[in-house]
């Protein structure tokens, strides 16, 4: 307990503790939460922290109150307000009333909002990690069914997916808490089992363990019942995923319906009312600028929410590669010899890693595509200087033109507007290449890695089966689990082929078979991957036999596949969509500006221009109504409709299709390509 919470305990601990039955609730979120403070505790800083919030809000409440005290006193008269003649007395004291009303104000606020702050933490924490357990559960029970498929125990179960939390999570770190009651706590099984379902705040994980437990208390088949489990959440997976698909296809319809066509009627309306009634485009402005990215943002975080996320790139196991100090012998002489050996070898291993990143220097770049930024971002950076440094002249001509204007606006030779596009109109023209230039060289790296590593980690989960199923079959023979892979090590498995060679080839050199198998998980770099080697890694070490852990495990994986498959076969037809929707948008917007554009700006010409004749004054007559204006800033308004458009679509694409908004790197790279095309070939 550090200094701070030590005084707020001392000075409302008590009184937090006379009212304890008022915090039972908070004491069950602060466990499920894993805060390590007790409730008297946490709301003692709660009550420190509130007090401190509102003597600091009051002080800002004063200092605001001073500033804003004539203009609040101004604008009470300025509404011609009225109060009975009895409190006129107030009148006086109006400006010491403004100063009270905004430091009491301010003060409650900072106080009160602070403490619902203190209050909501352990819900939303509890919350966090209640999806999290969720998510991981079925892949964890499927875990303990094959390891009492292979003849071991509920407890070896139970420690054994307790010590794998690197691959189960937040699972493992729960099921912690039925270890650490046996282990440090006295507790037995059903004890422990029933504190852990109690605190837990995941509900199918407290079902899940009630359950366990009446099975174990009646004797019952455990590993009937986890099988029967493994089904039940399978079914609840593919459930779950039908309905996201269906909530999908309603948020795409959404998506096209507000970000698509609804902004494109209002962009074509407005363009006809601004330039009839010569008017400023700000409605445009704020569609283009504001609307079309905003909203696309808050689509994608909103299906990112909602859409089922495949692990993370999980930690890579822990895997001894050189001998320790202390198993030297002990012999002085033998010792020495052994640590010079150990040395060479660790210096071996750090030029084989050197000549490694020489042969693929890129790697680095492959298991986190992120990193490509790192290199694409300076290139594009110096691409952009060399092209201002070879159009120098162009630019200095477009400050130049954007100078001229300015002071012709301030001698009153042109019409005075604070429309930026038509007061920078040159500038921004100037950079707008420069700027898509910059979009596509950065860009493309990034969306190329990202691809790339997808198409692997596709191909891995896709080849999984088949490899688990080869080694189920020749470990049912009688063989090791050793004996198989090296049976097996040179089948035709794609791109795992190499990998499964190189677990032979440690097999040959004398690592044991769980060392190589944690080597080849490390190597996959997969969650999907990590959870079959820690299956198969923990069943060997608990039983010899493990045919039927490989069976089970190479089961899970396909049915994994298959769900995989079919939610991108679902998801797939939204990219569709919202390419669809983006070329009618993109049509549209040509159709504006290479035929309705021109023919306005002529007939506004011809309005404007000086007639003699008495047919030409008919004919300016009839066109007066629509107000001179410059086709070239609707039309790069509208390439910039464009490109922002495709950009963000392309990303919704991607969230839409694959889950990962970086997916639709490669969407937006080229709907922005396709608009740029377009604008500058052919308009």
């Amino acid at each position: 307990m550090d200094e701070f919470s030590q005084i707020a305990h001392v000075i409302f601990g008590p009184e937090v503790k006379k009212r304890k039955d008022r915090y039972y609730q908070l004491q069950k979120q602060l466990r499920q939460a894993h805060m390590a403070q007790s409730y008297e505790v946490y709301v003692s800083v709660a009550y420190l922290s509130s007090v401190i919030a509102a003597i600091v809000g009051a002080m800002l409440g004063l200092i605001i109150g001073f500033l804003l005290r004539g203009v609040i006193i101004d604008a009470v008269g300025a509404t011609n307000l009225h109060m009975p003649q009895s409190m006129s007395w107030i009148f006086p004291f109006a400006g010491i009333i403004v100063l009270l009303v905004t430091t009491i104000l301010a003060g409650a606020l900072g106080g009160i909002i602070t403490f619902s702050t203190f209050m909501l933490i352990p819900s939303f924490n509890a919350s966090d990690r209640k999806s999290r357990i969720n998510k991981g559960l079925p892949s964890a029970v499927t875990f303990m069914y094959a390891m009492s498929k292979g003849g071991a125990d509920i407890i070896t179960i139970l420690r054994s997916l307790y010590e794998a939390e690197t691959t189960y999570g937040e699972v493992s770190r729960e099921i912690g808490f039925v270890i650490r009651d046996m282990d440090y706590f006295g507790n037995d099984l059903r004890a422990a089992l029933i504190n852990c379902a109690n605190q837990t705040p995941s509900d199918l994980l407290q079902d899940l363990l009630s359950n366990l437990l009446s099975v174990i208390d009646s004797g019952g088949d455990v590993t009937t019942y986890l099988n029967n489990k493994v089904e039940q959440y399978r079914m609840r997976i593919a459930l779950d995923q039908k309905s996201f698909l269906e909530i999908l296809g309603l948020i795409a319809e959404s998506y096209v319906t507000c970000f698509v066509a609804g902004p494109l009627f209002i962009i074509i309306m407005s363009s006809v009312m601004t330039i009839m009634n010569g008017g400023s485009p700000m409605i445009l402005y704020i569609i283009i600028y504001a609307v079309l990215p905003l909203g696309s943002v808050i689509f994608i975080v909103m299906i990112s929410m909602m859409t089922p996320q495949d692990d993370e790139t999980p930690r890579p196991f822990e895997v001894q590669v050189i001998s320790q100090y202390d198993m030297l012998p002990e012999n002085a002489a033998d010792a020495n010899t052994e640590k010079k050996r150990t040395a060479e070898l660790q210096k071996a291993r750090e030029n084989l890693k050197f000549k490694q990143f020489t042969r693929n220097p890129l790697e680095w770049v492959k298991k986190d595509p992120i990193n490509a930024l790192a290199i694409s971002v300076p290139v594009a950076i110096i691409f952009v200087l060399l092209l201002i440094g070879l159009t120098f002249g162009n630019m200095t001509q477009a400050f130049a033109d954007v100078a001229t204007f300015q002071k012709d606006l301030a001698m009153g030779k042109a019409e005075w507007t604070t429309d930026p596009l038509i007061i920078y109109g040159p500038i921004i023209g100037y950079f707008d290449d420069l700027i898509v230039y910059f979009l596509i060289i950065s860009l493309t790296p990034l969306a190329l890695f990202h691809e790339s590593k997808n198409m692997r980690e596709r191909k891995i989960a896709s080849e999984m089966p088949d490899f688990l199923k080869k080694l189920a079959s020749t470990n049912e023979t009688g063989m090791t689990l050793t004996q198989s892979i090296n049976l097996i090590a040179n089948s035709n498995f794609g791109t795992l082929s190499k990998e499964v060679q190189k677990i032979h080839k440690d097999l040959q050199w004398g690592t044991d078979v769980s060392t190589a198998l944690k080597r080849f998980a490390n190597s996959l770099r997969t969650s999907s991957s990590t959870r079959v080697i820690t299956l198969i890694t923990k069943a060997s070490e608990s039983s010899g036999d493990i045919k039927d852990v490989l069976n089970i495990a190479a089961n899970d994986a396909r049915a994994n596949e298959l769900m995989r498959k079919e939610r991108f076969d679902g998801m797939l037809i939204y990219v569709v969509i919202i390419f669809i929707s983006f070329l009618v948008f993109l049509y549209c917007v040509y159709t504006l500006t290479s035929s309705f554009i021109p023919v306005m700006a002529s007939a506004a010409g011809s309005a404007t221009a000086a007639a003699t004749s008495s047919a030409a004054r008919a004919t300016a007559s009839q066109a007066t109504f629509i107000k001179a204006f410059n086709p070239d800033d609707y039309v790069r308004l509208f390439f910039h409709a464009a490109l922002i458009q495709g950009l963000f679509a392309g990303l919704l694409a991607g969230q839409m299709g694959e889950g990962k908004w970086m997916s639709g790197l490669k969407y937006s790279l080229i709907m922005l390509v396709v608009a740029y095309v377009i604008f500058t070939v052919f308009i």
